[in-house]
């Protein structure tokens, strides 16, 4: 089956307009098992038979989603940033200043990682596992979603006149700091996704803004 299983259920989801299939639905089962199991376990040490069960399914019906552990590890991370990408070129339309722009990006990917850790644990800590075409598109989508944090940045500095920072410095370190927020961050003390957007997008751009 392969990477066509990213093609099918992009297509059934555009067929029902956002309402998930009966496919969608097992899939995204054996992905957020996949998930649990490779950020517990590590992905070199998870089997397929851990899936599986974590599942609830047969080693046969996996296989009638996806072809290998490895697919699995590209699917949960193509349709992490797959759906990221379209949240924000769909939230941010009516939004016409780059730091709200920002503000709307960040807050979406920390409300999508902070409830959701053992993805962000998989995304950020296992893309060196992928090679060939999975490595490839997957760096593909990181790029054309580091693309749209960019862009706000190269859009600030125009705004501006100038930056104390490089946009793309920026964006890579903020990038950074939140692609390893599982490393620190504690639901049960910590502020919400919203509260630390805000807390984010303050500090990036008191520190890449000119005084």
């Amino acid at each position: 089956m392969g990477i066509r299983t990213t093609v099918r259920t992009a297509s059934s989801r555009a067929a029902v307009k956002g309402k998930a299939t009966k496919y969608d639905k097992k899939l995204a089962n054996i992905l957020a098992a996949a998930t649990q199991v490779f950020a517990e376990e590590g992905y070199d040490r998870a089997s397929i038979r851990m899936v599986v069960e974590r599942a609830g399914i047969s080693i046969a019906g996996l296989y009638y989603y996806t072809s290998s552990k490895e697919e699995l590890l590209f699917l949960i991370q193509h349709h992490a940033f797959d759906e990221l990408i379209q949240q924000f070129q769909v939230g941010s339309q009516m939004l016409e200043d780059p730091a709200d722009r920002l503000r709307f990006l960040i807050r979406s990917h920390l409300e999508r990682f902070l409830g959701n850790m053992a993805e962000l644990i998989v995304c950020s800590r296992e893309i060196d596992r992928l090679v060939g075409d999975f490595r490839q598109k997957i760096e593909d989508k990181h790029r054309e979603y580091f693309g749209l944090a960019l862009e706000q940045f190269k859009a600030l500095a125009k705004q501006h006149k100038a930056t104390r920072v490089d946009p793309r410095t920026a964006a890579l370190a903020m990038f950074g700091s939140m692609n390893w927020v599982h490393s620190w961050y504690r639901p049960e003390t910590g502020p919400s996704a919203k509260k630390m957007a805000d807390d984010l997008v303050r500090l990036y751009l008191q520190g890449v803004l000119p005084t």
